[in-house]
């Protein structure tokens, strides 16, 4: 797995992270990487970001993260986004809304990609780009890190 600290800014205990035209800062002990989280190829995997070290296992297979979810402690927050390309962008963009202001949190009951409860999407185009934004966030998440979470996903910068 490739975990990506792109550049350290060490006053704020933050880490910058940019490929693909997606950028955002994420806290300094937190782990991110643009490497595929299942076999799946599109949508293509951009990003995942979470504050515990996730790897991809054979249990990752298409839509369903069944390896991830087991390695998500319960204290466990973890984001990842997928791009529609070609023409599964051409069908989506229509379809979708533009990227929300506020990007909320999955409520507990939410369950998506076979991550357990807790695990939201968001579809959303942005710049003549579609997104599938995953979020999930273990029962035990402190407030602090729910916070931190929500922040970083309110500021990813998509060009």
């Amino acid at each position: 797995m490739l975990l990506l600290p792109v550049t350290a800014n060490g006053a704020s205990g933050s880490r910058t992270f940019s490929s693909h035209g997606i950028s955002f800062t994420y806290p300094s002990g937190w782990f991110a990487t643009k490497k595929p989280l299942s076999n799946a190829t599109e949508p293509a995997y951009r990003f995942a970001v979470g504050n515990f070290r996730f790897h991809r296992t054979p249990g990752d297979v298409g839509p369903c993260l069944s390896g991830i979810a087991k390695q998500r402690p319960r204290n466990g927050v973890l984001a990842f986004m997928r791009e529609a390309l070609g023409g599964d962008r051409r069908r989506s963009l229509p379809r979708t809304r533009a990227r929300p202001r506020d990007i909320s949190l999955p409520r507990g009951s939410d369950q998506a990609w076979c991550l357990d409860r807790g695990t939201g999407e968001i579809v959303f185009h942005q710049a003549g780009r579609v997104f599938y934004l995953a979020i999930s966030v273990g029962p035990a998440t402190s407030r602090a890190d729910k916070s931190r979470l929500h922040a970083l996903l309110n500021r990813i910068r998509i060009t």
